[in-house]
């Protein structure tokens, strides 16, 4: 994909629009996750308290960040 391209595809719908994208996820140990968009990658993992490494931010923290967005 070139910088000139968006990894977003955007259609025209009777209400409005639908955006899309593709994201790739998978799990590690423990509870660790890795998402892949794009060039982009974005980790999470739980505390030690319910049984992650607290090794990147809870996923919780990601969703409170989008909603700030």
């Amino acid at each position: 994909m070139s910088d000139s391209e968006s990894p977003f595809r955007i259609e025209p719908t009777k209400g409005g629009i639908r955006l899309s994208f593709d994201v790739r996820a998978k799990r590690g140990e423990q509870q660790r996750k890795t998402a892949q968009f794009d060039r982009f990658e974005i980790v999470c993992d739980e505390s030690s308290l319910i049984g992650g490494a607290d090794s990147a931010p809870p996923p919780l923290a990601y969703f409170a960040a989008s909603v700030a967005f």
